[in-house]
């Protein structure tokens, strides 16, 4: 789905630097005489909210996902397999939830030749909030990607940040476990192969990371 603006995003696990990558790169844009926008378009549940509530009092109640993350998602696996048509519903609420947060965080101004460098995006919302606990094979995540770029803005370029588990572990105090980044690590970087995208080894000099980002952009 072509627009007017150019879109490019900032993806990967948790703790790979990605928020500050694309509010440097906003900024260089700006300086540069290009007027450039910085949004955060992880999926923020809205209309899902009440569902979202009292399926975690329902089905995971006493389950901690930072305490025991395994067992966390143990427990929600058999919950969604058990209750497969609320699964259903679930996922496609969440999509619609996320759909209507898209459309007036990035088509609409881009459709009005806005330009904008996005924070995560549908791959983060798929990998992260649907692929794992809904135990997507990595050819679904895929198919269900594809499907989705029907109706969502595709990136003119889309940067993901890759960096070790544990590195990325300890950057970050609000993450559940290694196992929460290693379950989701791998299916990123399948999906950034498959989509084309920037590889970028997150480990390096923040300096280094911005030249290599610059480089790309200016193509």
């Amino acid at each position: 789905m072509k627009s007017k603006g150019f879109l490019i995003c900032f993806t990967g696990i948790d703790g790979t630097g990605k928020t500050t990558l694309s509010k440097e790169l906003v900024e260089l844009v700006n300086k540069r005489g290009i007027k450039c926008k910085y949004v955060y378009a992880r999926l923020s549940l809205f209309i899902l909210k009440p569902f979202f509530l009292i399926g975690e009092f329902v089905f995971l109640h006493k389950k901690d996902i930072f305490k025991k993350y395994s067992e966390y998602v143990s427990t929600k696996r058999k919950a969604i397999k058990k209750h497969y048509l609320l699964s259903k519903v679930y996922q496609q609420l969440l999509l619609f939830d996320y759909m209507l947060q898209i459309f007036f965080k990035i088509k609409l101004p881009l459709i009005f030749g806005r330009n904008i460098v996005c924070d995560r995006y549908i791959y983060d919302t798929v990998i992260t909030d649907l692929s794992v606990d809904m135990n997507y094979s990595k050819e679904r995540v895929i198919n269900l990607l594809n499907k989705l770029f029907l109706f969502f803005p595709v990136p003119d370029l889309t940067f993901l940040i890759d960096v070790p588990e544990e590195i990325a572990y300890q950057r970050k105090d609000d993450t559940p476990s290694v196992a929460y980044l290693k379950d989701r690590r791998e299916r990123y970087l399948y999906v950034g192969r498959e989509h084309g995208m920037v590889i970028l080894d997150g480990t390096k000099k923040l300096e280094e990371l911005q030249c290599e980002i610059e480089k790309e952009v200016s193509k």
